[in-house]
């Protein structure tokens, strides 16, 4: 699902703090789904969600080493986000990158929804919880993709 306000502020962020964003923790080369060569993973802390209404984006999530020699080209994308307690039901989550923004089925999965995007580009996590007011905070504590690639 495409939601094209979250998509513009997605674009604005990783475009904003692209290379200056911190290391990912870990490269990965693996070939972890068919038709892909080499895979990325990286995590960051999850953010704090303290309020109703409002958008929460975590820290971007960038390759943090020299890709190998490839076409560089997605073919599927791993993700996993934790918090430090249950988040509320009607908790919505969306994986971003600087063409489009997926909303998340689960806090874990997989989709195809980046396939042919280019993998040297970061990732967000976005949260929200509709409604308005003071949420119990909600600290984040993993966001993490696993970007294959060939």
């Amino acid at each position: 699902m495409r939601t094209p306000k979250l998509a513009l502020l997605c674009v604005v962020t990783i475009a904003s703090v692209g290379a200056a964003a911190a290391p990912s923790d870990h490269i990965t080369r693996a070939t972890l789904e068919l038709g892909s060569r080499h895979a990325w993973n990286a995590s960051v802390v999850g953010p704090t969600i303290t309020g109703r209404g409002q958008r929460t984006l975590s820290a971007p999530i960038q390759p943090g080493a020299m890709m190998p020699q490839s076409e560089g080209v997605i073919t599927s994308v791993r993700w996993r986000y934790s918090f430090a307690r249950i988040p509320p039901v009607d908790l919505q989550a969306y994986l971003c990158n600087a063409q489009r923004c997926v909303m998340l089925s689960s806090p874990e999965g997989k989709t195809d929804a980046f396939s042919g995007d280019d993998a040297a580009k970061g990732f967000v996590f976005a949260f929200r919880v509709p409604g308005q007011g003071v949420l119990p905070v909600l600290q984040g504590r993993s966001n993490e993709v696993t970007v294959s690639y060939r």
